[in-house]
């Protein structure tokens, strides 16, 4: 039962609790409608670690596409609608 368990957390089924600060700023300004290179200069982070923290964050909620983390962030008010 605890391999069941384990293997279920590998394919991505186990959902976070909640986002990181960091996570949370970079969902915040990829739905404002920032690039990943903007949100990376305002962050002053590189662009690969912008998507690097979208897509964890994807992966780890379920999400398919950009629009479903946009959902997600005004679902959760990490942005204003």
């Amino acid at each position: 039962m605890k391999r069941r368990s384990l293997i279920g957390n590998l394919r991505g089924r186990r959902r976070p609790k909640h986002l990181t600060p960091r996570q949370r700023e970079v969902v915040q300004l990829l739905a404002e409608g920032n690039t990943l290179r903007e949100a990376a200069a305002l962050l002053n982070i590189t662009p690969r670690t912008i998507a690097f923290h979208k897509y964890k964050v994807m992966r780890e909620l379920g999400l398919k596409t950009s629009a479903d983390l946009i959902r997600f962030a005004v679902k959760r008010q990490i942005v204003a609608q």
